[in-house]
């Protein structure tokens, strides 16, 4: 059974955003953050219900995992890669996870992508570039350097 089988597609929505505003982060990240859920859940690419499988080897802190959600969207809809990884590792961190666990589950993700991910793309021709929301997410995080 998938964690989100029984759950509709608009409250796994809602309640993505519901914990987000729950976290008090800065306005200008907030709407960015939420920009990129109500994209997932409008998005032909993929379905949150049957794709999105919670945080693979790591328990979720939250549900939905406010960074593992959107990273599922991002590969499985074939916007995969660095950005979605940077994403991904700043996305935990602003959720509660420590720099050093944030830094491990980031390094765990490179080198799935590096091991698995980036072939099964190369083959299936399914590279999309970045989305809207995914760059405006990753120039919030670059302006605030909160990535090397």
């Amino acid at each position: 059974m998938k964690p989100y089988e029984l759950w509709e597609h608009l409250e796994l929505r809602d309640m993505a955003i519901k914990h987000i505003k729950r976290l008090k982060t800065e306005r200008n990240l907030e709407e960015r953050w939420i920009a990129l859920i109500i994209e997932m859940f409008a998005s032909n690419e993929w379905n949150p219900i049957n794709d999105y499988n919670g945080c693979t080897i790591v328990q979720d802190t939250k549900h939905p995992s406010l960074a593992c959600l959107p990273h599922d969207y991002m590969w499985i809809s074939g916007h995969g890669g660095t950005m979605a990884d940077r994403i991904f590792y700043n996305l935990m961190i602003m959720q509660g996870v420590s720099k050093g666990r944030s830094m491990r589950r980031w390094l765990l993700v490179r080198t799935g992508w590096y091991g698995f991910y980036m072939w099964k793309y190369i083959f299936s021709k399914k590279f999309m570039p970045p989305t809207k929301a995914m760059i405006a997410l990753d120039k919030y995080f670059k302006a605030k350097e909160y990535y090397e």
